[in-house]
């Protein structure tokens, strides 16, 4: 960042830590409407390129490009960005963005729709999306004096351990009701997860087997192969046509 060029390195790491977390804030207010996801900064020698990942990058953009060229004045007398350059970039699947859907109930509660119905539409968009799990958690009063927690939620969420730290992808988000204010928790586990209890079938292991069976029986004599007797045969050729009659039957 321009800004801190000129530094000592270690007063440069703080000072790009602080310019980091305040463009992240600011980044994240100003893009709500967009459905804000995350955002990246990389410095080069000439100018400083602002990645910003949301759900809609044309309102990000704006009309012919005010509002980045908006954002891009104020970054510059802010956060001493010298010559920042926005661009936005589009969530391929923004139902498995934890922000995006934090974002998106808090500003459909504070629409005045009805909260159970906007968390059973986001749970049902998440897992549409091919999440193995979601919970959502709202916090606050809904229409009674008394605050109170509501959770929603569908398919598998891990609790703790290294699976939660790993696999759990979790955002916070606030709405002011007149009411007071309404807490909105979202956890996601996304579809590429594999859990521990996950059985995965080796289909060439399972092949390289069948193989040195193969190749063993191959090998024996006529001497070590176990001959079945006349009498046994038959049994179990009537035995297998019994079943096979039982089969069909059952079809």
């Amino acid at each position: 960042m321009s800004s801190t060029k000129s530094m000592p390195i270690y007063k440069k790491f703080v000072q790009e830590g602080i310019i980091k977390y305040k463009l992240h804030e600011f980044m994240e207010r100003i893009s709500e409407k967009a459905g804000f996801h995350g955002v990246e900064i990389s410095s080069t020698p000439i100018r400083d390129i602002i990645t910003v990942y949301v759900e809609s990058p044309g309102v990000m953009i704006g009309r012919g490009g005010r509002t980045s060229k908006r954002i891009s004045d104020i970054l510059r007398e802010e956060l001493g960005i010298q010559n920042p350059y926005i661009q936005a970039k589009k969530v391929d699947k923004p139902f498995l963005s934890t922000r995006i859907v934090a974002s998106y109930i808090a500003r459909r509660i504070a629409k005045g729709e009805r909260y159970k119905r906007v968390a059973y539409s986001a749970l049902g968009r998440v897992m549409a999306e091919g999440a193995k799990g979601v919970e959502i958690r709202l916090s606050g009063k809904f229409g009674s004096q008394r605050a109170r927690e509501e959770r929603f939620r569908e398919g598998v969420i891990y609790r703790c351990g290294q699976d939660y730290i790993e696999n759990v992808e979790y955002a916070v988000k606030h709405v002011l009701m007149p009411q007071g204010m309404i807490g909105v928790r979202v956890r996601i586990v996304k579809p590429s997860v594999r859990g521990p209890d996950a059985v995965v079938i080796k289909e060439d292991e399972i092949e390289r087997i069948r193989e040195k069976i193969r190749s063993e029986i191959e090998s024996l004599s006529e001497s070590e192969v176990v001959k079945i007797p006349e009498e046994l045969e038959g049994k179990l050729e009537v035995v297998s046509k019994v079943k096979e009659d039982e089969s069909e039957q059952a079809r």
